[in-house]
């Protein structure tokens, strides 16, 4: 399963052009990963007043396409690993007005990993079995096919 949002490209978002600008992608995929966690029930802001987050460690993000002010976009996140510490998001970014078989096309898709840590240390912390079990619907892999 996949946690899914649409969002306008505002103004702030976009470059002299009416492009966006690139660095705006990173607020929009981690506005994305605040909205997936609320809608499980484990906000990000309520996580870091108990002295844990989940700083991303890695990233790796291919742009396929533009985004213009005005665009309605669709951003998607699913899991495709998740760990004793560690939480491994896709998300993908198509505009609402493409042409492929979905009438969405690809702009952008990203990996991340983020770990459960302390704050502000950034110690490591195993996942608590509530989030966990939160976040297994969206795991794209079952736990028992991997290796």
């Amino acid at each position: 399963m996949k946690f899914e949002v649409k969002k306008l490209i505002r103004f702030h978002h976009c470059d002299p052009a009416g492009i966006v600008f690139y660095p705006q992608f990173f607020y929009l995929l981690h506005e994305v990963q605040e909205d997936f966690l609320a809608h499980i029930g484990h906000p990000e802001h309520e996580m870091i007043a108990r002295g844990a987050g989940v700083p991303i460690v890695d990233m790796k993000t291919g742009f396929v396409g533009m985004c213009r002010f005005g665009d309605e976009v669709s951003i998607s996140l699913g899991l495709f690993r998740l760990g004793a510490s560690s939480i491994g998001m896709h998300y993908e970014i198509h505009s609402c007005s493409g042409t492929t078989d979905k009438g969405q096309s690809l702009k952008l898709h990203a990996k991340a990993v983020v770990v459960y840590s302390q704050l502000p240390h950034g110690k490591a912390l195993r996942i608590p079995d509530p989030l966990r079990a939160a976040l297994q619907p969206y795991l794209e892999t079952p736990l028992e096919d991997k290796a």
